[in-house]
């Protein structure tokens, strides 16, 4: 059986997903302009991945201007409120969540801002690398990495502040908000068999920016953490922004989400098709808006379906040369990049170990589904 490690294998195997010792810091990732800087981790503050020099309140903050930041904190943080029971609930139930409008955690002119700072971070500052995998024989053991084509990333970090403040901010929030709300819903309740609730931790987290290329491209079927604790890797929780305000049908690169037969279908959301399989369900969900989707890392089985063939209308030009050989080109460049699927990931971590891939978990069987062993 070959199985699909994440992308980033080479960033999400390395600290900050190391277990800290009692008595280490840990390394930081995101979290510092300086990556060579340590911190404690019993002291972290998720302040500090805004650069010192532009550490303030952003509470009052609203303007772009400048090279400010345009998101309204207390809005973004009051809408995560108003959604953390359905998350928690759909996460519970389902092992994923889809907000159920495009636009609710953030306003269209935020993901439009957000979307033209990550194009600035791809064209202006080399941030920008091949996204690649890595197969695994589960058999032999045999790790092949291979290129991803037409697909892109980089980690953003407080160097991008400048260029991309509303990313760098949107990530700050997130780690300032989402954990603890989540870590109360779950208090009250057991957590997919477990009474201690999810754990969710602010010490550590790392983010990718990633833009799959319009004219085909995908992601493996994956798991994001496959190898968990014993890979020091900690993350429990995905989450996932969608940059695309100009989304339309044809656009493809939708994510598919493998998961139980149980499934409620997201409390009936439109953008979550299923479709049943022998052993799961399989949810097709648009990369639209700014839409917002969560799953458990250690356990869902997804992948992003082919991306449509580019601009519509675009015009074909083939050049003969002296020498007999041909050459095509395309008109359309600039729209092609219009349908180009952004998407930002924060990968959260638990504190809870042992809910890492957890034997006794409702989702534990969803991989050996996904990736059957062959003999």
């Amino acid at each position: 059986m070959i199985a699909i490690r994440s992308a980033f294998a080479k960033h999400i195997l390395r600290p900050p997903w190391r277990l800290p010792s009692k008595n280490s810091s840990m390394p930081l990732s995101l979290l510092s302009t300086n990556k060579t800087n340590k911190i404690d981790s019993s002291s972290f503050s998720s302040s500090q991945i805004i650069p010192s020099s532009k550490s303030r309140s952003f509470s009052s903050i609203n303007s772009s201007n400048g090279g400010e930041p345009s998101i309204d904190i207390p809005t973004f943080q009051r809408n995560l409120s108003n959604l953390a029971p359905s998350i928690s609930k759909s996460l519970s139930t389902n092992g994923y969540y889809i907000t159920p409008t495009p636009y609710a955690i953030l306003p269209p002119h935020s993901i439009a801002t957000m979307r033209a700072q990550s194009i600035q971070l791809r064209n202006n500052n080399e941030r920008f690398e091949q996204s690649w995998s890595e197969k695994i024989d589960n058999i032999t053991g045999k790790v092949t990495r291979f290129d991803k084509e037409g697909v892109y990333a980089c980690e953003p970090d407080g160097r991008d502040y400048d260029t991309a403040p509303d990313l760098i901010l949107y990530l700050s929030v997130m780690l300032q908000t989402l954990p603890d709300l989540l870590n109360g819903e779950s208090e009250s309740a057991a957590v997919d068999g477990n009474g201690d609730g999810y754990g969710l931790s602010a010490s550590s987290f790392n983010a990718k920016l990633a833009v799959t290329c319009a004219g085909g491209s995908v992601y493996p079927l994956h798991i994001d953490n496959p190898q968990g604790v014993s890979a020091g890797d900690t993350r429990k929780l995905t989450c996932i922004l969608y940059m695309n305000p100009g989304y339309r049908d044809e656009d493809g690169g939708q994510l598919r989400i493998h998961c139980g037969l149980n499934n409620e279908n997201n409390n009936d959301n439109n953008n979550a098709k299923g479709e049943e399989g022998k052993n799961t369900t399989i949810v097709d969900i648009t990369p639209d808006g700014g839409r917002m989707i969560l799953f458990w890392s250690d356990v869902i089985p997804h992948e992003v379906l082919p991306t449509g063939s580019g601009a519509v209308g675009a015009t074909a030009t083939t050049a003969t040369a002296s020498d007999g050989t041909t050459t095509t080109t395309t008109d359309g460049s600039s729209s092609d990049e219009e349908r180009d699927r952004y998407a930002l990931t924060v990968w959260i971590p638990t504190d809870h170990y042992h809910t890492i891939h957890d034997p006794n978990s409702k989702f534990a069987h969803l991989g050996v589904d996904a990736f059957p062993v062959q003999t």
